[in-house]
């Protein structure tokens, strides 16, 4: 869990916030925002994006649901959002930024609820990995996901660091990684899923590309077939991707088997809750 505790936002600058960036331009609070200032970011965003959201969503202060934390947001539209914490913010943003994705996992969680999943098992551990740690690999070439799959580091981000931005890419979902990487550190790690998308992806502005994930990834998330137990995800060393840490830029970074391991040991420090 990030220690960060004054408002800032200076952490917009890094790559992994590239997602919630515009979302997060629409409101300048000085300080942590309450509820007021919620309500007009989401006001600000359905000038933008009016059919994205449901009508009644809606980011509530210190609200403390009665029922599971999923089923509340499912049945009122209600999102149980803390003051004063990182947490719940990029939580807020997640939301903005995946809208469709982010009803698709609570529309995940109620079926496994229905079917009696209530203390969590396979299909909703999977779902909340994804929410709080997620990050989606773009790519152009299935090479690419069986590198990742099978741990090849050395050829991920090195042999193939030209092809970053170009044949793959990323695009965080999961809100702890946000916070998190307000202090990164070396072990910090994301749970991946690749997702495929055809060679123009890489041309596109961001905005479509987002847009393309969300409908590719909430469509994906309506099948529980899809990323069935969180062995789906696959660890990333967030380091790792260039451009992220000025440190790769020297090839020995890699040569830390500690991080780039090589083998699924690797687990995400990202804390959820």
């Amino acid at each position: 869990m990030s220690t960060v505790s004054a408002w800032q936002t200076d952490y917009l600058s890094h790559p992994l916030y590239l997602p919630v960036r515009n979302a997060a331009a629409l409101i300048a609070p000085t300080t942590w925002p309450e509820q007021a200032d919620y309500d007009q970011l989401l006001r600000r965003y359905r000038r933008q994006r009016p059919d994205a959201l449901p009508p009644q969503l809606r980011f509530a202060c210190d609200l403390e649901p009665e029922a599971y934390y999923e089923m509340h947001i499912g049945h009122t539209g209600e999102v149980p959002t803390r003051r004063g914490n990182w947490h719940d913010w990029f939580n807020a943003l997640a939301w903005l930024a995946w809208p469709l994705s982010k009803q698709a996992l609570n529309r995940r969680h109620l079926r496994a609820i229905a079917r009696g999943e209530t203390k969590r098992g396979p299909l909703r551990d999977a779902a909340t990995l994804l929410d709080e740690c997620g990050i989606i690999i773009a790519v152009a070439d299935p090479a690419f996901s069986r590198m990742l799959d099978d741990m090849e580091w050395q050829r991920l981000f090195l042999e193939h660091r030209g092809d970053w931005g170009q044949r793959i890419d990323v695009h965080a979902i999961g809100h702890a990684l946000f916070e998190v990487g307000l202090r990164p550190h070396i072990g910090w790690c994301g749970k991946a899923l690749p997702l495929q998308v055809p060679t123009e992806f890489f041309a596109w502005e961001e905005a479509r590309r987002l847009a393309y994930l969300d409908e590719a990834l909430a469509r994906r998330l309506d099948d529980d077939g899809f990323m069935p137990a969180p062995r789906a995800l696959w660890p990333l060393p967030l380091l790792g991707i260039p451009g992220w840490w000025p440190d790769n830029e020297n090839p020995a970074f890699y040569d830390n088997r500690d991080y780039f391991r090589p083998t699924r040991r690797a687990k995400s420090s990202s804390v959820t809750d």
